[in-house]
């Protein structure tokens, strides 16, 4: 699944691909990343990040990994969350969001509890079942094939665990979606280039949902790459939902 619209295509195109466009965007918004999130959602991220990484719903010293860490905040509530057993690998392909969560290891004394690394969420690096859990936040938007990035998360899921996706959705009310989409698309980019000085990068954000399956679809997306249980609950009035997949205890024939 790899749709984007014409606007997003050229861009795309201009910068060799969507992977491309994606890594240099957040590389010119990194150190503005964590203010801007603070201020579009009014703190709130940080309550839907705790929420996050509560439904991993961990136990003794599990083995996490992040995709598309980006600074680092999932997994710093991971391991606030779920206890100092906790280790957790970050992997993002943005080396310049990568440094601003190190900075944010280091003054917390957390470096061995996160592992920040280069890495491609649609091709992970690491071996079949290798993890307690896996989780995201305001990532999977960002992939060029977002079935292939589910199947991948399965891959490396022990059986048991859980999948656990935080990402902007369409409210499922006309009305709140009609006042979200007001904001989101017209206000934000505004507000990107007054605090981060980067309307293109913020404008990107209305643009990549606009082509994003709704909730009920990424559970069915979820489902058909082999996760069970899948669920997923609503934030704040719909305008972020979180997604919960398990995989199998046993593998199915």
């Amino acid at each position: 699944m790899g749709a984007s619209s014409p606007e997003l295509q050229k861009l795309f195109d201009r910068d060799g691909g969507k992977p491309t466009y994606v890594r240099n965007m957040f590389g010119r918004i990194a150190r503005v990343y964590d203010l801007m999130n603070g201020v579009m959602t009014g703190g709130l991220d940080r309550r839907w990040r705790k929420f996050t990484a509560q439904q991993l719903a961990l136990k003794g010293a599990a083995r996490v990994l992040d995709i598309g860490t980006g600074t680092a905040d999932l997994a710093l509530t991971v391991v606030k969350e779920n206890g100092a057993e906790t280790h957790v690998t970050g992997i993002d392909f943005t080396e310049e969001m990568l440094q601003v969560g190190r900075i944010k290891l280091q003054k917390m004394g957390l470096q061995n509890n996160v592992e920040l690394l280069i890495g491609d969420g649609e091709n992970l690096q690491f071996a079949d079942e290798s993890f307690n859990g896996v989780c995201s936040a305001f990532v999977m938007r960002n992939l060029t094939h977002l079935d292939r990035g589910i199947r991948e998360q399965f891959r490396v899921l022990q059986p048991g665990a859980r999948m656990v996706c935080l990402e902007i959705t369409h409210p499922p009310s006309p009305i709140l979606a009609g006042l979200f989409h007001l904001y989101f698309d017209r206000l934000i980019p505004v507000v990107g280039k007054l605090v981060g000085k980067s309307f293109e990068s913020y404008n990107y954000l209305h643009q990549s949902l606009a082509v994003f399956p709704n909730a009920p679809k990424l559970k069915q997306m979820m489902e058909s790459a082999g996760f069970v249980n899948v669920r997923y609950y609503y934030r704040t009035f719909g305008v972020v939902a979180v997604h919960v997949g398990e995989k199998p205890q046993t593998k199915t024939e």
